[in-house]
Parts: C-alpha cells; structure tokens; sequence
C-alpha cells in the first residue's frame, strides 16, 4: 500500500511510459512503399517477390498480387533499397525514402532476351509458380496464345501435353485429359473435365466453349482436382484466366482476311478511370464459310461467331480489389457435316472431307447464345491473411439442327434445343505465415437447371427403307416370342422385308405402304386364323399400311444439380527443400433426373411395327418422369514436393477422383449409376536448367478406376434411348514429356510428347468377364508429340522484329467408340502451322503484319465417327479442318 501521493505519481509515470514509448515508436513505423510491376509491355507482373532492405541489412519482403501490386506497411522511416529480380526479367533496384508520405514506386522491367519467362498459376488458389505446385499443371501465357494463333481450345493441344480436343462445333466439344473423354450433353450426366473461367465453373457441355481472346493464361490441370476444383474435375481441369484492367491507357486492334472468305477482327481497349476505378473491353469476330460444299444447298463446317467482353475493376483501397466481369457470345454457325460412309452424293463420293448431300440443306445450323456474369472480390486483412469471393452467373441458349442419317434421304431430322441456368458462390480464406505454411479454407454453393428438347422429324417412306434389318430384327423376335420357331422366322423375314438401298445414284428410294404381311404368311400355308391373338391384331394393323411422308415427336431431358462444399487445402514445409501438401473437399450433392416423350401429332404406321405408338423411336411417357436422389462424398489429395535445386522440383501424389453418379430416367426405368471413383498415383519433375534457358516437366501416372461410367444412344426395343452403362473397372498408365529451350536471343524451340495406355480390364470387381475388356478408352491416341519454333530477328537497332513460328502436331492412331470398331477409327496423322511476320514501333504505336496458316498442308482426317446415325446402323463420319490461310495486320498503343 502507497502510503503517499507522490508514490501513485511515480507508478502512473512508469505505467504511462511504454504507452507513450509504443505511440512513438508506431509514429516512427508507419511510413508505405506500394506500386505496381509492369512489363515493357505495360503487362502486369504477377506473383515477383519484391525485397525492401534497410541499412541495416534488415529484409522486408512482399509478393505482387494477380494485377502486379504490391505493398508495405508500417515500415520504419528510414533509407531502404528497393529490389527486384524475376525470372526472364531484367533485375531493378533503386534507393527509397520512407517517410510520414506514402511512397509510390511502380516498377517497369524489360523482358530478358535469353531467359524463360515463369507463368504463374493460381490452380492452388494463390499465386505461385507453376515448378513450386506438386501438380501436373501446362500454363499457357496469353503471349504465347497470340504468338502461336491459339483462338479454339482445340487448337491448344499443340501445347499441353496429354490433353486433346474433339471440336465438332461450339455446342459439341469433346474434352479429353490423359485419356478421358468428357462430351456428355444430357443435362442427366455429370462431367469428367471442369472448365473453369476466373474461378466460375462453365462445365456443362453445350455452354463450355469460349473464345481464347485478350487472356491472360490458360491453365490445363491434369488428374483428379476435385479438392482445388470442386465437382466435375474427376480426371482435370481446364482454367480460364482473362486480362484484367490496369492502371495504364492501352488497347490494340488487329483486323484479318483469309481462303474461304474468312474474316477476323479483335481488339481491346483498358482505360483508367481516376485513381479508383478502371475498365477493359474487348471483344472478337471471327467468320468463316464451310469447308464442305452440301449438294442440297449452303456449305457445312464454317464458322461465325461474336464474343465481347467487359470487366470494370474497383479498388476500394490498397488492400481491396473488385472486378465485375460480362462476358457475351454468339455463335452462328452452318451445320455441321455429318457425311454418311456408306451412300454418297449425286456426283461425290463418301469420303468425308468433299461434297457431302444432306437433304435439310441451309436448314442445318448451329446457334448458341453464352452469358456470363461473375464478381470477384479480394480483400487482405492482413499480409498473411486474405478473403477472396467468386459469385458467378452462367446462362446459355442453343439450338442445333442436324441431319443425323448424313444422306440426301430424309431419314432423320433432328434438332437439340438446350438451354441451362446456374449459379455459384465461394468463399475462401488464404493463409501464409511467410515461412513454413500456407493453405486455404473455404465453402461452396452450386445450383444448375438445364433442360434440353429434342424435336426429331422424319419421312416415314425413307426411314422404313433405311431401318428395315432393325425392323425385321424386332419383328423376329415378337414372332419367337409368339412360338415361332427360328427356323419359321428365318424363311418368313425375308419374304416380309425386302431390302432395297437407301439410294440410288444419290437419289432416295422409299416404300409408300408396309408390306402386306396377312398376304405374305397366307401365301407360306399361315392363315390368320392361325395366328396368336396378339400377333394377328399387329399383322392386320400393319399390313399394307400407309406410311406418312412427314411425322414429328418430341423428347425432353432434364437435369437438376444442387451442391454443398467444404475444403481446405495446405502445404506444410518441415524444412528449406520438402514440401507436404494435403487437402480434402467434402460435397452433399441433391441430383435431379427427369424425361418425358409427348405423343406424336402425325402418327403413322411404322409406330404400330416398331412398338412405340404413336410415336416411331420414343416411346410416349405420361408426363414428365422425374427422380431425385443426395449424395456424400468426399476427394482428397496427398504430395510430397522436394527442391532438390533451385527453381528445380520433384514430387509424388496420391489423390482420389469422382464423378457424381447418375440417375437415368427413360420411359421403361430408372438407372441408377454409382458414382465413377478413380485413384491416382503421380510423380514428376519439373523445373529450369542451364541459367534459365531450358524449362522441362516430366510426369508419370497410373490411375485406377471403378464404375467407369459410358454414354451413347442405342436403340432399345425399338425405342431410341440414351443409355448410360457401369462399364466397370479400367486402368491407364502414362508418361508426359514437355520442355522449351531459349537458345538464341527471344528464340526458343518446344516440344511435347505424351504417352497413353489406356483400357478396360478384363474383369469387374466381382470377376465377371467384361464387355470391352482390353478395348482402348475413345479419342485416346497412344502416342501423341508436338513441337515449334519461336524464331525473332531484331532489325533497325531493336526497333523491329522479323519473326518465323512454324509448328507440327501428331497423334497416332484413335478409335471414335469404346468398342474399337475399325469403321468408327482414325489412323495417326499430322498437321501443321505457322506464322511468319514484322513487328515495328514508331513513337508510343506498335505495328505487326503477319500472315498465318493452319493445317498448312491439308491434311484430311476426321474428328469423329458414329454418331446418332451409328444406332440405326448408318454410321456418319466428320472430317477436320481443312488448310487455312491468311494475313492479319495489328495496331497496338
């Protein structure tokens, strides 16, 4: 106890003195340095760790976020070196003052011109480099996109490493990572491949196209990702990166003219708006006529297509960045030629790749409308701890009309009109203690509605000409059914069916009136009377009936997909080489599945033979069936990572994949399918040699799979049926190779090679023996390799460049089905590419002149076989694209 004033005086001054001390000394550290890191190009540099050294030798360090950005906060006044050293850049260092006045410091490197320059990924949701991640990543920069001529996905296969690209058209892509086909268009199905644009998954098939226009980079992500990409990213991920805006005036246009009256314009434009608020648009065009004349009018495989986009960015302060992007397609394509193998046009012949005779002529088209609406918001609380939202809006709107049977026989005449809504919301939380951990932890919302109708509209005097062994196959077995003997059946068929050719010289045949069945079996000694009940009713219903030379019926599918997600994901570094990395995602998923058929308003007498009444191939429904059904689930991942060397890395993983199951209604059942489970088992190196002139990845992998899940339509009694199977286990092993070597000043030479063995076991989990045992996965080529070169000759004292980018792609051989048929194959081929151009600059305008050229040589292949047409047993067949050429010219501030 204090037994005097002055006691309590003293002890309130000690008390007082480390407050006081700690607002000086707070005083004294509260100066900043931020700016941006730019390129010569005036690009942002994202992902460079920026150092601040006092006199002190002392380091502060930060890295630049995704708009090149960095800060530094509560710095002590004083005399700091500022440094920055980047990979393929040019190193900057300059003396700052820190003071009570903020410090600006915006940074411009110049490229180097012997060095690689790194890509940053964000595939573990922060910024890093793609040799730090223990993941098999091919980044593709928007530089490099531009330089190669790289527009359509399919065009990136020349650059990644294990992934191919089946492009039909906008509304049919074929993604195949490593051997795994994802093209399922039935909003019943789930898919294998994630397409992912700014973090908003554009997965459903017929709305997963866009435009590769003013990118900042592509991210192919290969094995299973449902950990960092959530549902549907069963075997990878394909992840879109657009230009953001900067804080700097630029844009560019660049216009072009080629063979097949193609036209190009694209363009962007990025405007400051104060120091708060910035915008960047662009927008593409690209028309094309088709490659392949049809004899019934207007030309098949051309293009035409609007894309636009606008992305406004506000920075709330220095530690908050929104970006509100729209982006906007429209495809208006010709259709596309689904060319019968067996009946050639008037005048041609069957192969795919010349005139085809499809009888809708310029009634065959693709139309297909995409909008995307998608916030981003960043916010740091801290330099260890940041939020990031992604809220994202999809919708699309396509309509394809096409001619299934692929002759001038007016077989079958369909049309798919698709259309799906969704919307997503994630919240995550990264985390980086600056030494030896960082990770994320955050949830997810997905809701999906899509529905597609498929009006098919067919003359019945065709269809029974061209349908007749399948008819008589089904009218076979109604006979056996009934106590025919097989012997009976085999001598009455062929008095009851008699063949003819779909055509003749191009030109349809058709059969006015069924046969006169009751005639027919009177004149074998089987009168009616003899007949059973039931068979006699069908045989006096159908005989000599007349058939209708239009009928229509429509189907529907729907799909409903609700999903709830948890994750979190971390890498741990026990020392200064290893690396542990672990995450884990859990879903609820609530899945809808619905069909329905509506009766036919023009019914003829093909439904009374076929069962389907008054319909032809789908059996109506009374209304809409639907199921719904919830699932638990859960994927991880578990890698090593060892730098063995700097910017040198290997490591091993082990993860597990799922795509969700599927619940398939039809009009007789409902199936069922278990979830498509895959393991996977990686290891890899990858990493930057000789001073940063050589970077190479290597991986090899094993997966494991069981309840392989396979689609296609198929006639089932008589109903014409999309048909999801449980095909069982499969396995697949493969090896990757890509590497890129700068070996003259900014020239380099790429290359990549991907091996796959790819197949279904010979046995299920219970040792049954399986349907396509040993059979090899479709769309997978065993070998696969690329290669190119990147040739830059400065002129005038660096003030021009005189450039050369020739490339060749091959894959070996590909079957177009999982039953390996060698009708329905593509033996191996090649195709090249290239660029050749003069860029200059005068004053602050850049100017380039170029002229291109795809499939240089013209080679003829095809993408795809089989098709809808396969199930009535004629087979259509499309052909690749043909050489293109042409010049473009840029202008560019």
């Amino acid at each position: 106890m204090f037994k005097t004033p002055s006691h309590l005086t003293l002890v309130l001054l000690l008390l007082l003195v480390p407050v006081f001390f700690s607002r000086l000394v707070a005083q004294e550290s509260n100066g900043s340095v931020s700016g941006v890191v730019s390129s010569a190009a005036q690009a942002s540099v994202p992902s460079v760790t920026v150092i601040l050294v006092n006199t002190e030798k002392k380091k502060w360090s930060a890295q630049t976020d995704s708009a090149g950005a960095f800060i530094f906060s509560k710095l002590p006044y004083g005399t700091y070196r500022l440094q920055v050293s980047p990979v393929g850049y040019s190193s900057f260092s300059r003396a700052v003052v820190v003071s009570s006045a903020p410090q600006v410091v915006n940074i411009s490197l110049a490229m180097s011109a012997t060095d690689l320059q790194e890509v940053t990924v964000t595939t573990q949701k922060r910024l890093q480099s793609r040799i730090d991640i223990p993941v098999a990543v091919s980044a593709i920069s928007g530089a490099t996109l531009d330089k190669m001529g790289v527009r359509q996905y399919d065009e990136l296969t020349q650059l990644v490493p294990g992934f191919q690209m089946q492009l039909q058209s906008p509304n049919n892509p074929s993604y195949v990572i490593r051997g795994i086909t994802s093209d399922e268009g039935d909003t019943r199905t789930q898919n294998r491949v994630s397409v992912f644009q700014d973090g908003v998954s554009m997965s459903r098939s017929r709305g997963s196209v866009a435009e590769l226009f003013d990118m900042e980079r592509v991210e192919v992500v290969k094995g299973p990702q449902g950990t960092l990409f959530g549902r549907g990213a069963q075997i990878g991920a394909v992840n879109l990166i657009q230009n953001k805006p900067t804080d700097k005036l630029s844009g560019a246009i660049q216009l072009g003219y080629g063979n097949w009256n193609q036209k190009i314009a694209n363009g962007f434009i990025n405007t400051p708006i104060g120091d708060k608020w910035a915008n960047r648009f662009a927008f593409y065009y690209n028309d094309r006529d088709g490659f392949i004349e049809n004899a019934a009018g207007g030309r098949l495989n051309g293009r035409n297509v609007v894309a636009l986009r606008n992305t406004t960015r506000f920075k709330a302060g220095p530690n908050t960045t929104a970006d509100f992007i729209v982006n906007y397609q429209h495809d208006n394509y010709p259709g596309t030629s689904f060319k019968s193998g067996q009946y050639a046009p008037p005048g041609g012949d069957t192969k795919a790749w010349t005139k085809a005779g499809l009888d809708a002529g310029d009634s065959l088209y693709i139309k297909r409308d995409v909008v995307a609406l998608t916030l981003l918001v960043n916010h740091n609380f801290s330099d260890r701890l940041g939020l990031s939202s992604i809220t994202g809006f999809r919708s699309y709107d396509s309509d394809e009309a096409f001619d299934a049977d692929g002759t001038m026989s007016p077989i079958l005449f369909l049309h798919e009109l698709a259309k799906g809504k969704q919307f997503s919301q994630e919240l995550r939380l990264n985390y980086d203690n600056k030494r030896n951990f960082s990770g994320f932890i955050g949830g997810s919302f997905f809701h999906e509605n899509a529905h597609t109708d498929l009006p098919l509209r067919v003359n019945e005097q065709a269809l029974y000409v061209a349908a007749m062994p399948i008819i008589s196959a089904a009218v076979g077995q109604q006979l056996m059914g009934a106590g025919f003997s097989s012997v009976q059946v085999n001598a009455l068929l062929p008095m009851i069916f008699v063949p003819k050719p779909v055509l003749t010289n191009g030109v349809p045949n058709y059969s006015t009136n069924l046969p006169n069945v009751s005639a027919i079996l009177a004149a074998a000694g089987i009168p009616s009377a003899a007949l059973p009940a039931q068979i006699r009713q069908l045989v006096a219903a159908i005989s000599n009936a007349p058939l209708q030379t239009y009928h229509e019926e429509w189907s529907h599918d729907y799909g409903k997909n609700t999903a709830y997600e948890l994750f979190a994901d971390g890498t741990y570094k026990p020392g200064r080489k290893l690396s542990i990395t672990g995450g884990i995602r859990g879903s609820y998923e609530k899945q809808m599945g619905g069909y329905q058929a509506d009766p036919s308003q023009q019914p003829g007498g093909l439904g009374i033979l076929m069962g389907q009444y008054p319909n032809l191939l789908w059996k109506p429904t009374n209304g809409k069936i639907s199921v719904e059904k919830g699932y638990w689930s859960y994927v991880g991942r578990l890698a090593l990572g060892y730098n063995y060397a700097p910017n040198n890395n290997v490591y091993a993983s082990v993860s597990r994949g799922r795509r969700p199951g599927v619940i398939m209604v039809t009009v007789s059942d409902t199936t069922f399918l278990q979830p498509e489970i895959v393991w996977s088992y990686e290891a890899g190196a990858k990493g930057r040699l000789l001073h940063n002139k050589l970077s190479y990845d290597v991986a090899a992998y094993y997966y494991d799979w069981s309840h392989f899940q396979s689609n296609a339509y198929e006639l089932v009694n008589g109903n014409l049926t999309y048909v999801s199977r449980d095909a069982g286990k499969a396995h697949s092993f493969g090896l990757e190779l890509a590497a890129q070597y700068y070996f003259y000043k900014n020239s380099s030479i790429f290359g990549n090679w991907g091996y796959i063995d790819a197949q279904f076991n010979d046995k299920d989990e219970k040792g049954n023996a399986q349907e396509n045992a040993g059979n090899t996965f479709r769309l997978t080529p065993k070998n696969s390799f690329s290669g190119g070169l990147d040739l830059n000759f400065p002129l005038r004292g660096n003030t021009m460049n005189f450039y050369f980018r020739p490339s060749y792609t091959y894959k070996s051989k590909v079957y177009f089905d999982n039953n390996n048929r060698e009708d329905l194959s593509q033996d191996g081929y090649g195709v090249a590419n290239g660029t050749l151009g003069l860029s200059w600059q005068k004053g602050k305008l850049q100017y380039d002149i170029s002229v291109f050229g795809k499939n240089i040589f013209d080679e003829k292949f095809l993408i795809d076989a089989g098709n809808t047409g396969d199930a009535i047993g004629m087979p259509t067949y499309i052909a690749g694209n043909r050489g293109t050429f042409g010049v473009l010219l840029k202008l560019g501030f």
